[in-house]
């Protein structure tokens, strides 16, 4: 046991080749199998004249006990690209993850109260303040994970758990925003606390835990340095219960069970505290692949409910829809994508409006009507070079939401109700070798509130990421 878990030390620090004691598959049963035909042999001399077979039986009896350790320390290559078979098991292991630092620099609004990436739906309205030019490092967006399969009867079992860094720091008992006015944290260790992002197990189409929303296309969507990526679709993981059926010629039925947040604004334009969740949101999804690329449709309804606790309840459905589709051009060699978004109430799973208020004096629920658009375009140069192109825009339509903004205020400053959002990226990057991405981007965009208020935003973004599995 002290030997493999030598083994498995080494191999991870680098410090002894992979050849020397990784083994495929067919290795390890061929290994196996010498082992057997020697213990074969070595009861068949026992059965004669111990003069003549003494030396020949502790010449087999050593043989045996070298190759018994050695498929004992043996790492077997695992049934998942990029894992192991853990030792005495038929589980594959799959280690996986990044170290990457984001440097970034504002060249026009303020937008460092997110360190790490933009968020143009509360950029700064233009002359509300002076602050430009801020320049910041975060390794904050670095990531692990550990990703297992293990055949059934079902066919394989999956499970894999991921988090980063991309959490709030504390000091003592209360948390402290991670924002780079945040001295707290930066003068001294830059320390960030680990989030859970995926945690879900997997098998026979039936997929149970925390993971990316199904109502949000990740496969489809297009690349950008920044994390948040274009505004305008979808940035969501959640805990579900899902369930995918593939068939052959009409693609994949998914639907899925999934956590519901009544989230709507007070007229102060807070969050009420008396939202109330009962039913779990509802997702229903098709895909399919295509000679000339793939598409995805989806549909979503979820329950916005008020309960104060006292007596008063309302409840209002939000829903949406939205389409994506992965075109392959010049040769399958670069690609468009495209997304389009649409919702009545549609809430937290639109990347990014509020979704809908609570009208206390006239006692009902409101809902926010928007529709978003993401176009992007990938060029590759070659194996190691490619640059994207994407845009995303959002916009509001009046209804009763809107005048109930208006009334209320809600309507203007840099937390108030906007009309249009657009965000442009135009990014690089270059992969020197396999495992390091060297990123570069800029990023452009612009708000409009309700009563016609703008907030423009640029920034640059520079990113290094060295991966493992």
């Amino acid at each position: 046991m002290k030997r493999t878990t030598l083994t498995l030390a080494l191999l991870a620090s680098g410090l002894t080749s992979p050849l020397a004691f990784s083994q495929t598959k067919a290795d390890f049963d061929e290994l196996r199998q010498e082992v057997l035909r020697l213990r074969q042999e070595l009861n068949a001399l026992k059965g004669q004249a111990p003069a003549a077979t003494t030396a020949a039986s502790s010449a087999n009896a050593e043989r045996i006990e070298q190759l018994e350790l050695k498929q004992k320390d043996a790492v077997v290559v695992g049934d998942i690209p990029g894992s192991f078979r853990l030792p005495g098991s038929e589980t594959s292991l799959r280690i996986y993850g990044f170290a990457e630092l984001n440097a970034v620099h504002e060249t026009k609004g303020d937008n460092s109260n997110n360190d790490y990436s933009t968020f143009a739906p509360y950029a700064p309205i233009n002359g509300s303040t002076t602050r430009k030019g801020v320049s910041y490092l975060t390794a904050r967006t670095s990531r692990f994970g550990i990703e297992a399969s293990t055949p059934t009867a079902y066919g394989p079992l999956g499970v894999k758990v991921e988090g980063d860094f991309n959490n709030e720091p504390r000091t003592g008992n209360a948390a402290v925003n991670g924002t780079i006015g945040n001295i707290y944290t930066q003068q001294a260790t830059n320390s960030y606390n680990f989030r859970l992002r995926h945690a879900y197990g997997q098998f026979g189409g039936l997929l149970v835990g925390q993971t990316w929303s199904t109502f949000m296309d990740v496969d489809n969507s297009p690349e950008t340095v920044d994390f948040n990526g274009p505004i305008g679709s979808t940035f969501l993981r959640q805990p579900q219960i899902r369930y995918a059926y593939n068939t052959k010629d009409m693609g994949a039925f998914t639907v899925a069970l999934e956590n519901s947040v009544s989230y709507l604004l007070d007229s102060s334009g807070v969050a009420t505290t008396q939202g109330f969740s009962k039913v779990p949101d509802l997702v229903a999804r098709w895909d399919k692949s295509f000679d000339w690329g793939a598409m995805s449709l989806r549909g979503l309804s979820h329950e916005l409910r008020i309960n104060d606790g006292a007596g008063t309840g309302l409840a209002k459905r939000g829903y949406g829809v939205a389409s994506t589709a992965f075109v392959k051009m010049r040769d399958a060699q670069d690609f468009l994508s495209l997304a389009v978004t649409y919702g009545d109430g549609i809430g937290r799973y639109f990347n990014y409006i509020e979704g809908a208020a609570y009208d206390a004096t006239n006692q009902r629920i409101l809902l926010e009507k928007a529709l978003g658009v993401v176009l992007g375009y990938q060029y590759k140069a070659n194996d190691h070079f490619r640059a994207n192109f994407v845009y995303g825009r959002q916009r509001n339509y009046d209804n009763a939401y809107t005048t109930f903004a208006r009334a209320n205020g809600l309507d203007s400053g840099q937390y108030g109700i906007n009309r249009s959002v657009y965000q442009g990226h135009i990014g690089f990057i270059y992969n020197p070798i396999k495992s390091v991405d060297f990123g570069a981007e800029y990023i452009f965009g612009q708000r409009e509130t309700l009563v016609g208020e703008k907030g423009d935003l640029s920034r640059i973004n520079l990113s290094a990421k060295y991966n493992f599995n």
